[in-house]
């Protein structure tokens, strides 16, 4: 996988979805969240001298599953990692870690909620936590998770609000802790607040509420 190819990928998944039904002019809120994942992972990693280019393609990569998720009904990390597993071991990999900080697993509920009930990838996505560790890049890509929703790059705080307003419920608590946690971990190695680093990415990624495509 290239960035071009990456970027060709996500553009087939907004064709794919409004042949679906998805409502035309909602795009925004998925691509201004993977870009935003994106761009940031580059710039994180390029500062930590590691490759900017496959940050870049993780982060625009990591929800891949995401728009099957809500038709198929199964966990989208389990989904992008069986669509990437023969072909791509890195973009399948962050498909399936980027939602499990520190590769904890919640409990209870707050795990089961991911499942729909299916109680197969539930097991499979323990095995396959507990046997794979994180790299620096799965690490990156969870950071930045949680630094872009649908208005681009955002605070963790920021991020936690939308969350609330878009389901009504408040983010669950080891979200907003290990977000925090990582951020400044990330902060030490760095050297200053990673948010400063927002100001160093060209906005003109964004697409504005309505917007499908440029």
């Amino acid at each position: 996988m290239n960035r071009y190819k990456a970027q060709k990928f996500i553009s087939e998944l907004l064709k794919y979805d409004l042949k679906q039904g998805r409502k035309k002019g909602t795009w925004y809120k998925f691509h201004n969240h993977v870009y935003g994942v994106a761009l940031m992972a580059e710039k994180i990693a390029e500062k930590l001298g590691l490759d900017g280019e496959k940050a870049y393609i993780l982060g625009l990569m990591h929800d891949c599953g995401k728009i099957y998720e809500m038709y198929e009904k199964r966990f989208h990390g389990v989904i992008g990692y069986e669509m990437f597993k023969d072909k791509d071991s890195d973009i399948a990999k962050v498909s399936m870690t980027h939602s499990f900080y520190y590769n904890m697993l919640p409990r209870g509920k707050d795990f089961d909620r991911y499942f729909y009930g299916n109680v197969t990838d539930k097991e499979f996505v323990k095995k396959y936590v507990k046997n794979n560790k994180l790299d620096e890049y799965d690490k990156i890509i969870q950071l930045c998770d949680s630094l872009a929703n649908c208005n681009g790059l955002v605070t963790i705080n920021e991020r936690e609000k939308e969350f609330s307003e878009r389901y009504n419920f408040k983010m669950p608590s080891y979200i907003v802790k290990n977000s925090y946690k990582m951020k400044e971990e990330f902060d030490e190695r760095l050297g200053c607040d990673l948010y400063c680093l927002f100001n160093e990415i060209d906005k003109s990624f964004m697409l504005k509420p309505g917007q499908d495509v440029k």
